[in-house]
């Protein structure tokens, strides 16, 4: 072997050892730095917002907004969940999730959308579930809240369509300060939808502070909601000693007054409901054994009266559905049909008036 090709290998074979020291002096950094950042970003509360933001962007079709959702969830990733997406059939395409204890709905309605009956169908899962009056918004909004559920519709000027979301929470909400922050994560939910769906909608403003629903009052203070029902007259036979009422202002899709009467337990003898947009759809459309709204609020009846039921609808703005208003007996009253007539029109006029609904088809 040549002297000269010895001696260069001699002391490559010398620089080895250094030049593994050095590499290994720069790579521990390099993994300090690594384990360091993971650690920020696991533990710290900046890392903590920013994997919470990267989960919302593909959580729920990405309409859950960040700022009113983290009021529920704290920012944690953990508090989303159930994420649900329902592509378009027959006018109807929607999103499920669960923002903390909020179940969220989302969807772009048709007015043609039928209530198939299906226990997790979207319709379906409008129902309220709750004791307390439904307040309207306020705001501008379409929306109403009763410190369990909250909900927002938003007209498409542009299409026979409106875009609603939902919320429904496990528990009833801790009082109207948790009932306007539910109400701000709806409509800001509510506002993306909208430009999701490509739905031309007028949004509201700032949500204003929500009243508490009204409790049992004394029948003799007939106003709001249940203003011009003839109530005095069901207190005359011993039917009704209270009332339950909203104050009707606002525009809310889904308005109501109870009467009813307390001896050894506290019960609703009727209620009265109005029900507008897909609301009223849900009631109208719904399909038993191939037929239409065996309630009687079937879509081919415009108004009707039964033994116990008395119900009217009209045309409104931003739907091309017709708004539904009942007036349902229960088994603690004994109705007449004067009585659910002239109890009705009070109802559904005062309420066709507030959203400005024309045409009201009332039983004969």
């Amino acid at each position: 072997m040549p002297e000269g090709f010895a001696a260069d290998r001699k002391r490559g074979a010398e620089r080895m050892p250094v030049l593994r020291r050095v590499g290994l002096f720069g790579v521990v950094p390099l993994v300090v730095i690594a384990v360091a950042a993971f650690g920020w970003y696991r533990l710290s509360d900046t890392g903590r917002d920013w994997r919470y933001r990267d989960r919302l962007a593909g959580f729920c079709q990405g309409l859950v907004p960040e700022a009113e959702s983290a009021v529920f969830t704290g920012h944690e990733e953990s508090r989303l969940g159930r994420d649900r997406h329902v592509p378009e059939h027959d006018g109807l395409r929607w999103e499920q999730c669960k923002v903390a204890g909020l179940s969220l709905v989302i969807g772009d309605v048709a007015d043609t959308v039928t209530n198939d009956g299906d226990a997790a169908g979207f319709l379906t899962l409008l129902h309220r579930g709750s004791a307390e009056q439904p307040v309207a918004l306020g705001g501008g909004w379409e929306g109403y809240t009763d410190l369990r559920n909250t909900a927002v519709v938003l007209p498409c000027a542009d299409r026979r369509s409106s875009v609603l979301v939902a919320a429904d929470s496990d528990e009833a909400l801790a009082g109207p300060a948790e009932a306007r922050q539910a109400a701000r994560l709806v409509t800001a939910t509510a506002v993306r939808a909208a430009r999701h769906y490509g739905c031309d909608a007028k949004p509201g403003g700032a949500v204003p502070p929500v009243p508490r629903p009204d409790g049992e009052t004394v029948p003799e203070n007939v106003t709001g909601t249940c203003a011009g029902i003839p109530v005095a007259t069901a207190v005359d036979r011993g039917e009704v000693n209270w009332i339950k009422k909203t104050d009707g202002t606002g525009t809310a899709p889904v308005e109501e007054c109870v009467l009813g009467k307390t001896v050894a337990f506290s019960a609703a003898a009727y209620h009265f409901h109005a029900n507008f947009g897909p609301y009223a759809q849900r009631l109208r459309t719904i399909r038993y054994d191939g037929g239409y709204g065996s309630d009687g609020y079937g879509t081919k009846a415009e108004s009707g009266l039964h033994a116990a039921d008395a119900w009217a609808t009209a045309r409104c703005p931003g739907s091309t559905a017709r708004a539904l208003f009942v007036a349902h007996a229960t088994e603690y009253a004994a109705p007449t049909k004067s009585f659910l007539k002239a109890s009705l029109r009070a109802f559904a006029e005062r309420a066709a008036k507030r959203h400005g609904c024309t045409d009201l088809r009332l039983p004969r």
